[in-house]
């Protein structure tokens, strides 16, 4: 196994979300510091394009977006702490709701009180991503007091569900965990009001505490250049193949553009096509300062389209 490194920043709750999940696992890890706005030249060549935080980088192979990083990390290192077999689809599937509905939410509510505060480059690029090309701060701010109720509605059914002790889907922390507590962490650090809110989800905070206090990060630091290096040094270790799905025409080595589902600033990420089954779309990329890489993306929750 090549080393991981995970292409980050450290106010991104996501990339938070993923040092959490690598410090349960006792997974070491090297860390490359990347800007938090665009442009970003010393990842945009390893990702074919990608621009969100954070990137999971194992030797050509890289993993975005987070749901598809755990999936990856249990790969890798044969590490099942996490996803527990066991009980592997119900934690993700909890996750994928909380990182889509719940997340999005709690984005909304501190994005529109960063509104008059945060760098105006900083709010224009989040609410491209976030809300799409028609948003204005009078439609958000009319909209807070109702997008609160939504978020504490969904909080308060996540906090029932870890009445008792333990872990929310089993008796040992798991990514589910690991997901309530960056959650958590983002509220109560990027909004003014986030501390009391949280007040009222007293399991909620425990979790949160409970997955802090275990986690050590083992990692160190890395030249953004040497990751680049490594890539162009290095081959993919991933398969290929698509496997034939219903409905679905694509085939090995068309060229794809992929693109979040959401109405999204995201520019497409376009490659050919290397691998696809159910959960995961694989593209083979070139860049000069990367050679040859595999860029990899979860199928749920992005529009994959044949550019041919």
């Amino acid at each position: 196994m090549s080393d991981l490194i995970l292409h980050h920043y450290w106010p991104s709750p996501f990339a938070h979300k993923i040092r959490l999940a690598l410090g349960l696992s006792g997974i070491p890890w090297k860390s490359v510091e990347i800007p938090r706005v665009p442009p970003k030249p010393l990842l945009m060549p390893l990702t074919a394009g990608y621009r969100r935080t954070p990137v999971l980088q194992s030797g050509a192979d890289v993993y975005c977006d987070t749901q598809n990083i755990v999936r990856a990390l249990a790969e890798v290192t044969e590490n099942h702490q996490l996803l527990p077999t066991e009980r592997r689809e119900k934690i993700l599937a909890f996750t994928d709701w909380v990182d889509g509905t719940v997340f999005n939410l709690a984005a909304r509510v501190v994005l529109t009180s960063a509104l008059d505060t945060a760098p105006a480059e900083f709010i224009q690029d989040r609410g491209g991503l976030y809300f799409g090309p028609n948003w204005t701060p009078e439609g958000l701010k009319s909209q807070l007091p109702g997008v609160i109720l939504q978020l504490a509605a969904h909080l308060h059914s996540i906090d029932s569900g870890l009445s008792g002790q333990g872990g929310l889907i089993s008796n040992e922390l798991s990514y589910a965990d690991v997901t309530i507590a960056y959650l958590a962490w983002f509220i109560r650090g990027r909004w003014d009001q986030g501390p009391e809110f949280l007040q009222q989800f007293a399991n909620i905070e425990r979790i949160e505490r409970e997955v802090h206090d275990v986690v050590c990060e083992a990692y160190e630091d890395l030249p953004a250049e040497d990751a680049l290096k490594l890539a162009a040094n290095s081959e993919s270790q991933s398969p290929s193949g698509v496997t034939e799905q219903c409905g679905v025409a694509l085939k090995q080595g068309m060229q794809v553009a992929i693109k979040p589902q959401a109405e999204t600033s995201d520019q497409p990420v376009v490659g050919r096509l290397r691998y696809l089954d159910r959960f995961r779309v694989s593209i083979d990329h070139h860049a000069p300062e990367v050679g040859d890489v595999v860029v990899h993306l979860p199928v749920a929750g992005y529009q994959i389209q044949s550019c041919e």
